[in-house]
């Protein structure tokens, strides 16, 4: 196996860049450079050279070939609009062609400037990727495509020296080594073979390339960018044919037709593939926290699941698509599961894999080869707030913990984009994975169920030479984003980021998509820190998904629902690099954004951000915490603002939605920045997902502390009432119908099993069970410690199963009426109206009517002239006068699940009567024909 080296025959003479600071000068066009430098300089040159042998020292300079550069030109409109954040930098004339970009770009670039004498002023390495944007574009297919009886691979790398194809066999030994051949204009390498031969084997990319991050020519040997299948751990990429070997597809995959609903009919539910049933008892062992469990869903003599009979219960009642987190190839989780730790395992493993572990040498001698598991509930009986738990995990940090030891990871950590992870798979090593992803899709479609995946293309988990490093590698300092003066790498989302903004890396982002919607039959795609994309490049892809065909391809590429964070920050905040993909930028595109404004003013900010701050339902103003301090004028205020971003995400989150505000004024939606959306669509309407604490969780920390079990849990509904209720797509975390905890982690990307489990039996509940791991929590300990000791707070199986019911019920409701799921701005301004409005308001009362009477248009529902939504999210029962004749409780609530609902009261002057922590739905009959029913006249 080979592995990275540098080549010692290029290697630069000593010091010979002392005088070269940072990266602060940008090739962005054959004729054009940026670059702040030295303005009494007498003379500026770009030199390069692709045998890396420039010197650039208090001795003078030498080697490479060097191009004048002309201070005072000026830009056209076309490259100030993109490069908008260097628009206003000095700008330098050049003279070049392609083939001297092809020797430039393949070694080090600087821009020096002189004195009149000839020393060096400045000197700065010189960034290129908008040179290799005017240069090397490819459009046509990269990655492994089987043609005829050969296998064609592609593979961009203009900036490479030389690149041959390394095959291997089963056991990894080196079967040969192919040549092959580079196309100038476009900067592809092409290898071509028989597929008979070469079909299944694994291989890599040898490169022969100049690194930044070294500054030497490298040579080494890398997986393939566009890699479809992948050995263990991904250290080889192997051939599939995906499209055309039937031994990879599930019967009947290719009869699989997807026809997608229209997006303001689409609920989620958002999963993570171990979560789901690594705990479940009901799926074989082997399948546990894998794809396969998916499979276990009662059809074709199959057995069926708790999982899987969970979430078939969820889609009779009304969802329609699972979510998961990311399932393409990652780098955190280790494949073999022979050399992970999970909770199965003696506890004695741990100490033999930490023995310099002081702090656990206690707990080693006292549970030795009793289950991690069984270890950690004997702890949690003995304290739910123990800090014992979480030990192993941050006792030596994370990345030497056993968080880094066992199968979890949320995934946001991408190593090969269009791979699937291979520890959701029986056996990662080879095409199980895709085998097994197919299966779990085909067997969700026979249950009804669409899937979404979580996609990150804003961030890799590693850049520069490092073997989890694959984009920068292959063509250094390309496909990252660097700070445009130090050159050094941009982390704002968490880790090393890419940038979409450069034409090969939307092409990336455009491809892999498309490459699962066409080879997975994946139905919606859920964007990671979408904000940090280009609006463009998103409505590039829309275009790219709508050709895909159900005749061809059994797709219904055209309305595949896209949506993503849309969260504006870090170095490209405030469109600064591009017109960003941001919450306020993506009005009018149908792609959806999460909703954080309703969010908040539904439960009250997250606990870690803002303490204990209440939402609408967790007391504020009606009845307040222990920390809620004495100014009542101020907690009305707040409540009343919380009520405006509640009732404006109730009605599409729309910028443009005409209502009354909390002053009395008339005002729409974007007023203080709240709607967003031009279609209702584009809000996806939530309350809690992966990130944070979980609804039941952050709403713990708002409650007074007294308050019973029984109103805390219908402060949990009310809650969601608000999501299944309002006109959007709503968004739910898995087992948040089931109140779930992750014993108040905020973050629980890498805690493991035992913090992120859901057990759909009802068995058990993640409530007190240890303070959560310190990274990411340790500053609130004692404030957690406070509230996971709280007597009061005991879950039971009973109210587990009444929220489930009562979430049911409300899936139920909304999908009982289309009034509940408008698809346009104007239906929603026309029928949607809010009563009990403006400064005088009723605190703790949202109304909210939906039309189909004569004033709002042709009839939507035949059964109904109008609903009324109401919400009391006081602790004591209500009376509000709507004025509304011939109302009644909507059926489903009448039979339901929830007894308290079923004492909710319209009389017939349209008086209704609520009890506490309630929403209601009331609708109005349609007679023979369409009747009259309030309308929207704000």
């Amino acid at each position: 196996m080979r592995c990275s080296s540098t080549s010692p025959a290029v290697q630069q003479p000593q010091n010979s860049e002392s005088l070269v600071q940072g990266a602060a000068a940008h090739w962005i066009a054959p004729d054009r450079l940026l670059w702040f430098a030295d303005r009494g300089a007498d003379r500026y040159e770009l030199r390069f050279s692709a045998n890396a042998d420039i010197s650039v020292t208090t001795a003078g300079v030498s080697g490479g070939d060097a191009i004048p550069l002309t201070p005072g030109a000026d830009l056209t409109s076309a490259q100030s609009e993109t490069w908008p954040h260097m628009a206003d930098w000095p700008a330098f004339s050049l003279a070049s062609d392609r083939n001297l970009a092809q020797q430039a770009i393949r070694g080090p670039v600087f821009a020096i400037a002189y004195d009149s004498e000839g020393n060096v002023t400045e000197a700065t390495r010189v960034q290129v990727p908008g040179l290799i944007d005017s240069f090397f574009r490819f459009d046509g297919t990269l990655g492994p495509v089987y043609k005829g009886d050969d296998i064609v691979l592609r593979v961009w790398a203009p900036t490479a020296h030389s690149l041959s194809l390394s095959l291997y066999d089963d056991a990894k030994n080196e079967a040969g080594s192919v040549a092959g051949s580079y196309d100038a204009e476009t900067g592809v390498w092409t290898f071509t073979g028989p597929a008979a031969d070469w079909d299944r084997k694994f291989y890599r990319l040898a490169i022969r390339v100049w690194h930044h991050e070294n500054r030497l020519i490298n040579e080494y040997e890398v997986t393939d960018p566009y890699s479809v299948s992948l050995s263990t751990d991904s250290y080889f990429s192997q051939f599939a044919d995906l499209a055309g070997d039937p031994s990879l597809k599930p019967v009947g995959w290719d009869d699989i037709r997807k026809q997608q609903p229209r997006p303001v009919d689409i609920t989620l539910y958002e999963a993570h593939v171990r979560d789901f049933s690594i705990f479940d008892q009901s799926v074989p062992e082997l399948h546990r926290g894998t794809f396969m469990a998916f499979t276990h869903n009662g059809k074709g003599g199959r057995s069926l699941s708790n999982g899987m009979r969970h979430l078939i219960a969820l889609q009779e009642a009304g969802l329609t698509h699972l979510h998961l987190l990311p399932v393409n190839d990652i780098t955190t989780v280790i494949e073999n599961r022979d050399e992970r730790i999970d909770l199965d395992q003696p506890y004695s493993r741990l100490c033999e894999q930490m023995p310099d572990a002081e702090q656990l040498k206690p707990y080693c001698e006292r549970f030795g080869d009793t289950p991690i598991y069984e270890a950690f509930k004997e702890l949690a009986a003995e304290d739910p707030a123990t800090t014992s738990i979480q030990l192993p995990y941050s006792i030596r940090g994370r990345y030497q913990s056993l968080a880094r030891m066992d199968g979890f990871n949320w995934g946001y950590d991408p190593f090969h984009f269009n791979a699937v992870e291979g520890s959701y798979s029986t056996d990662p090593n080879g095409v199980q994975r895709i085998i097994e992803f197919r299966e779990m899709v085909k067997a969700l479609h026979e249950i009804g169920l669409k899937l979404v995946v979580d996609v990150v293309y804003n961030h890799t988990s590693a850049h520069g030479l490092e073997r989890r490093s694959v984009l920068d590698r292959v063509v250094p300092g390309y496909y990252q984003r660097y700070d445009v003066v130090s050159g050094e790498i941009e982390t704002s989302t968490c880790c090393p980021n890419t940038a979409a903004e450069h034409y090969m890396k939307e092409r990336l982002l455009i491809d892999s998509v498309v490459f699962w919607a066409k080879y997975y039959k994946v139905d919606s795609f859920r964007f990671d820190l979408m904000g940090h994309h280009p609006r463009e490049v998103m409505e590039r892809l829309m275009d790219a998904l709508a050709e895909l065909t159900l005749e061809e391809h059994g797709v219904d590429g055209k309305n595949i629902y896209v949506y993503g964070e849309g969260w504006n920050f870090g170095e490209v905040a405030d469109n600064r690099i591009f017109f960003q993909a941001t919450q306020f930028n993506m009005n009018g595109t149908g792609i959806g954004n999460f909703n954080d404004r309703k969010r908040d003013g539904i439960r009250g900010r997250n606990f870690t951000d803002s303490g204990r701050f209440q939402g609408f339902t967790s007391g504020q103003y009606l009845f307040p915490n222990e920390d809620a301090g004495a100014d009542r004028s101020q907690q009305r205020s707040d409540l009343l603002f919380q009520a405006d971003q509640i009732r404006v995400g109730m009605a599409g989150n729309l910028r443009s939605y005409p209502f009354i505000n909390r002053t009395g004024e008339r005002v729409t939606g974007i007023t203080d920045r709240i709607g967003y959306t031009d279609l209702p669509q584009e809000t996806v309407n939530y309350i809690d997902k992966h990130d944070n604490e979980t609804l039941w969780d952050n709403t713990q920390t708002k409650l007074p502390h007294d308050m019973s079990m029984d109103d805390r849990v219908r402060v949990h509904l009310l809650s969601l009432a608000f999501i299944n209720y309002g006109q959007g797509v709503p968004f739910h975390q898995m087992g948040s119908d089931i109140l779930r905890s992750k014993s108040l982690d905020r973050n629980s990307f890498d805690s493991g099993d035992w913090f992120n489990e859901v057990d759909f039996t009802l068995q058990t509940h993640n409530w007190g069970r240890g303070l959560p791991p310190s990274w990411d929590n340790e500053r609130n300990w004692d404030r957690q410690r406070e509230f996971l000791t709280n007597p009061v707070i005991r879950v039971e199986e009973a109210h587990m199963r009444l929220a489930h019911e009562v979430f049911r019920d409300q899936l139920r409701v909304r999908y009982s009426s289309p009034l509940f799921r408008l698809e346009t701005a104007e239906e929603i301004k026309t029928r949607v109206m809010f009563h009990n409005t403006g400064p005088d308001q009723q605190p703790g009362i949202i109304a909210m009517t939906i039309s189909d009477g004569r004033c709002a248009g042709p009839s939507l529902d035949p059964n109904l002239d109008g609903l009324l939504v109401i919400f009391n999210a006081h602790n004591e029962p209500q009376t509000f006068e709507t004025g509304l004749r011939g109302m009644r409780l909507h059926d489903l609530l009448v039979s339901g699940a929830d007894a308290v609902v079923k004492t909710a009261d319209i009389s017939a002057d349209g008086t209704v009567s609520l009890p506490p922590l309630t929403a209601a739905v009331f609708v109005k009959p349609q007679g023979n024909m369409q009747g009259d029913f309030v309308c929207n006249l704000n």
